[in-house]
């Protein structure tokens, strides 16, 4: 097969609770929300929130979700997240809004784009999130 993989289009992320989930993403963390309407519609069976292009899709079920050691990372870049000290800032502002932060966090954690601080939290069904400076 001559194909070469060059991006990523999305990642697809079961959730319990949409509006939860959305608070999270989209609330806390700021990223912008996708297709809401065909949602709702019932064009698709997510609601897309996105960070640089890529789409997380969020998808709502009933079935157990089991998130084992899977993890997503998102990359943060911003005017005031750039040093340890504004992660850790931002990590205590995730901890006022009932957000876990995993204990000891942050560290130095290699990535695709070499190694910078980063932080595990997790998500309202208990999936861990790497927030890694960019």
């Amino acid at each position: 097969m001559d194909v070469d993989v060059v991006d990523m289009d999305h990642v697809a992320l079961r959730v319990s609770d949409l509006d939860r989930a959305l608070e999270f993403y989209h609330d806390l963390l700021g990223m912008p929300i996708r297709d809401r309407e065909r949602f709702e519609a019932d064009e698709v069976p997510y609601v897309a929130v996105v960070a640089g292009g890529r789409h997380l899709h969020l998808v709502p079920t009933e079935e157990e979700i089991d998130v084992g050691g899977e993890h997503v990372c998102l990359l943060l870049r911003s005017d005031g997240t750039g040093t340890r000290a504004e992660l850790v800032a931002l990590l205590d502002e995730l901890r006022d809004a009932g957000v876990e932060v995993e204990a000891g966090e942050p560290h130095e954690r290699y990535g695709a784009y070499g190694r910078d601080w980063a932080a595990y939290v997790r998500d309202p069904d208990g999936r861990r999130v790497e927030l890694k400076l960019h």
